[in-house]
């Protein structure tokens, strides 16, 4: 089931299983992982299992590189003494030695406890990638224990804005939502981080508008950044100068500003149709679109080399680093007179 079925049976039956594995989605045509839905979900579990106050005692969390599966397999089968019931947390369950995950002898007693779990230990694993062919998955999978947890779209994206916004008690217009979303993408951890700005921004208001938006959203330098594209995009030498100037007086360094060019090129070549990734949001997949149109696939390619070699001859060369940046910006957008629009 995904995390949203998962919600909704909890709250009208209760855990499924007591050993639960957060995952990505692989019942869709591609994988795809939410990480902060998995975080709201176990803090809610562990809410609801072990006693105010006795985290310190009653929850115990491994890393899947940092441990063994039969040291998860002790804890968990182990009665809590301080506590009347405990929760372990095993993250990176992924990661855990992959030999023994395909070796029988070695899973065996995970799989055992998976069958018999104590109802005094909450067992959740989270893994960032997964392969149902494993037996461990599908020992998960027997017990109803599967929880996928996939990006959102963006409708559920806008509903989880809205949601999180109401717990603080503030509303946000339609438009304004639509730019909060264009501007961060579809990951919450970026949606999360633009929420807090905004928050802090428009401090006891009750309603938020576009106008906030922009506004707590506003970073000088940033924009700066952005009005540099466009001036590569348009072939403008000397607004490409002017800009890059102003980023430099604005305490940018050289090999800050190459590398979010290079950033930028990018995702100007996730827009071409060769590339099977795509720009993480649509504000910054209509930045660069102009990009990708004036340099075409070739020139992209080699426009993201060039930054390359600047960043090595800053590095390696004991080049000057404005002096190289200058010379990459004027090069990146110069236009030959021959395909000049009078």
């Amino acid at each position: 089931m995904d995390v949203k079925q998962f919600k909704k049976e909890l709250s009208k039956k209760g855990l499924p299983s007591n050993c639960l594995l957060f995952c990505p989605s692989v019942s869709g045509n591609k994988e795809s992982f939410e990480p902060v839905l998995v975080e709201e979900i176990i803090e809610e579990l562990i809410k609801g299992f072990i006693p105010e106050g006795t985290e310190s005692v009653g929850l115990q969390t491994f890393y899947g590189d940092e441990t063994r599966l039969d040291e998860i397999v002790m804890e968990c089968s182990t009665h809590p003494f301080f506590s009347p019931r405990k929760v372990v947390v095993v993250r990176k369950f992924e990661l855990l030695d992959r030999n023994e995950k395909s070796d029988v002898k070695f899973i065996r007693p995970m799989l055992d406890y998976l069958q018999n779990p104590l109802d005094t230990t909450l067992l959740l694993c989270v893994a960032e990638t997964v392969d149902s062919r494993k037996p461990l998955y599908q020992a998960f999978e027997s017990i109803n224990g599967v929880i996928e947890c996939p990006a959102l779209n963006n409708n559920e994206l806008k509903e989880w804005v809205r949601q999180y916004l109401s717990n603080k008690k503030k509303k946000i217009s339609p438009d304004g939502l639509d730019e909060l979303v264009s501007r961060c993408g579809t990951k919450l951890s970026d949606i999360q981080n633009a929420l807090t700005l905004l928050l802090g921004f428009v401090g006891e208001k009750d309603s938020i508008t576009i106008k906030d938006v922009l506004d707590s959203c506003a970073d000088v330098a940033e924009e700066s950044i952005w009005s540099l594209t466009d001036a590569i995009a348009l072939g403008n030498m000397k607004m490409a100068w002017l800009i890059l100037n102003d980023l430099l007086n604005q305490g940018k360094e050289p090999p800050e500003i190459v590398s979010v060019i290079h950033w930028l090129l990018e995702n100007a070549y996730k827009t071409t149709e060769l590339s099977e990734e795509k720009p993480r949001s649509t504000f910054v997949m209509n930045k660069v679109s102009p990009l990708a149109k004036r340099f075409g696939l070739k020139k992209l390619v080699a426009a993201m080399n060039l930054c390359n070699e600047t960043t090595y001859a800053m590095r390696q060369t004991g080049t000057d680093e404005r002096t190289a940046l200058e010379l990459l910006v004027l090069k990146l957008s110069y236009i030959p007179p021959k395909q000049r629009k009078n």
